[in-house]
């Protein structure tokens, strides 16, 4: 299939772009920062419906609807290659709940429906005015009115100092012959020789030349689209903001979730800035003081309501806390930028002694007999301050608890229920790449290394039994190396290889596979306890 140059915009077509799973496109996410700032989220506990604009190779379409079976999931993209590839997935891992379109966006079909949520991530910021027109367009036709956009784009402030290095790689990469791929490593050796030069452009702005050596070592598919497309753009967000509320969209928070507070985006010194000011301007300083390069958006026809803890509760009965790291304790401290903040003392102390290892919804901590003491505002307020600071995860669903002790979760009958997971497990060489796994518990995707994933794919196919001497098979016939966390030195020797594979393993048991199982990614059938696996020799994988 020919690609219409019209239909691309300007948009690099010639090379396919990067799969990657998206975690803040999941509904559990975008429905979580909407309610907490008094908008009502589409209901999910009966289904939905969920379309990706620009969904690429769909690992996060593909990845969700296989952790959300009641929703109903479409993705468009103009490329074959992208769309072609998800066709083929959908087929093999069975997944009914998803349709693809190879489809331009001035041309989509007539029989696309309304839907709950409408996702475009990596689109906004690369598309002619013309397509981002038609986009809004399709946003206006098929967004249910209770439906929440998510939209994500580059932004100023913080691409003021970096714009020399995407004109710089655009200017080399016109001169250069061959596809963008080869062009744009034309370019970026170019630019980089600049840049180690020291010339005023990168001495005088670190910013430029720290992008510069990130991406020296990025994937060039990465920056061939990211810098190439002919209408990249960094919006002023007011501007996106402005564009949306014509078409009667009003900003629904963003994602991080700490980027909804003012506090965690600006010193407190600065407080008085942001008092009686309206949304957009308030959004305008807090990228000025974060310096903010890139933004999540979300946007809905719903105002936002002033209601009270309970009605929160039942807007959202469905979504649940937990403690995001096993032995979390106070005092909590994160920085975000300029900005380092904290949590000591209570709630949040009494809040970590109540939740442990536990799901928790909003109505069942307001009800907890341990946080009666606190007013039920001060329990949500403390909920979502432990969200914007990591202290909490929110997810669509309860996960399993308890669950058993490492050393003591049977084995030989290990079942990774999925399909899509089974063959996301099934991986030809190890990459130092992430693989998301779909859970049915969380409604997300949880990302593990694919190192990881072979250690899975083994135990479940063959138990424990010698596992770190099948893993140092494995390296070894991929070509895979091991170093030592202290030297640096490479692991060849493979008796050396199955001790380090040993303690890998031994990793995996006591941290990875605990929360597979807690996330119901992994159940087990059988009685038989793991083996020990003992850690005696940091590593890291080359």
């Amino acid at each position: 299939m020919t690609i219409d140059p019209d239909a691309s915009g300007g948009y690099v077509t010639d090379v396919a772009y990067l799969p990657g799973y998206y975690p803040f496109m999941a509904p559990s996410r975008i429905r979580h920062v909407a309610s907490s700032l008094g908008i009502r989220p589409p209901a999910t506990d009966k289904g939905f419906d969920y379309l990706e604009l620009g969904c690429g190779f769909g690992a996060t379409l593909l990845t969700l609807a296989a952790a959300n079976p009641l929703g109903r999931f479409t993705g468009v993209d103009f490329m074959p290659v992208h769309t072609d590839h998800i066709d083929r997935e959908v087929a093999a891992c069975g997944l009914e709940n998803v349709r693809v379109l190879c489809a331009d966006f001035a041309a989509m079909p007539a029989d696309l429906p309304q839907f709950d949520f409408i996702t475009l991530h990596g689109v906004f910021s690369w598309v002619s005015p013309a397509l981002r027109e038609h986009v809004l367009g399709i946003i206006q036709r098929h967004l249910k009115p209770d439906g929440i956009v998510e939209v994500t784009y580059n932004c100023m402030p913080g691409w003021s100092s970096l714009l020399p290095v995407r004109s710089l790689l655009r200017h080399f990469a016109s001169r250069a012959t061959g596809d963008s791929v080869t062009r744009v490593k034309e370019a970026l050796a170019t630019v980089a020789a600049m840049r180690k030069a020291d010339i005023p452009v990168f001495h005088d702005q670190p910013l430029a030349a720290q992008l510069v050596d990130r991406l020296v070592q990025s994937d060039p598919h990465y920056v061939a689209h990211e810098y190439l497309n002919e209408h990249w753009t960094a919006f002023e967000s007011a501007e996106v903001l402005d564009t949306f509320a014509l078409r009667g969209l009003a900003h629904a928070g963003r994602l991080p979730y700490h980027q909804n507070h003012w506090q965690l985006c600006a010193n407190h010194q600065f407080a008085g800035q942001f008092t009686g000011l309206d949304l957009t301007t308030i959004e305008t300083l807090k990228d000025f003081h974060a310096n903010t390069m890139f933004r999540w958006d979300l946007f809905s026809a719903r105002p936002r309501e002033a209601w009270t803890p309970g009605e929160r509760a039942a807007a959202a009965a469905d979504l649940f806390f937990r403690v995001a790291l096993p032995n979390a304790s106070l005092p909590h401290t994160v920085t975000y930028g300029a900005v380092t903040a904290g949590l000591v003392g209570p709630p949040h102390d009494r809040m970590l002694a109540v939740m442990g290892d536990s799901s928790w919804s909003l109505a069942m901590l307001l009800d907890a007999p341990g946080l009666a003491a606190f007013a039920p505002e001060a329990v949500v307020e403390a909920v979502d301050i432990g969200v914007a600071l990591g202290l909490f995860r929110v997810e669509g669903g309860p996960i399993i608890d308890p669950i058993p002790a490492a050393e003591q979760l049977p084995t030989g009958s290990l079942s990774v229920p999925l399909s899509f997971n089974r063959r996301a497990l099934v991986r030809d060489d190890v990459a130092n790449e992430q693989v998301s796994l779909a859970s049915p518990r969380t409604k997300a995707g949880h990302p593990i290394g694919d190192l990881h994933a072979v250690i899975l794919d083994e135990l479940a196919r063959g138990g424990s039994d010698a596992i770190e001497l099948r893993l140092a098979d494995r390296l070894i016939a991929a070509g895979k190396h091991l170093r030592e966390h202290a030297t640096g030195r490479p692991i060849e020797d493979r008796a050396e290889l199955v001790h380090a594979s040993r303690d890998i393993c031994g990793g995996f048991f006591q941290t990875v596979l605990p929360e597979l199982v807690r996330q119901e990614i992994v159940v087990w059938t059988s009685d038989h306890p793991v083996g020990s696996h003992t850690a005696s020799m940091p590593v890291s994988r080359e």
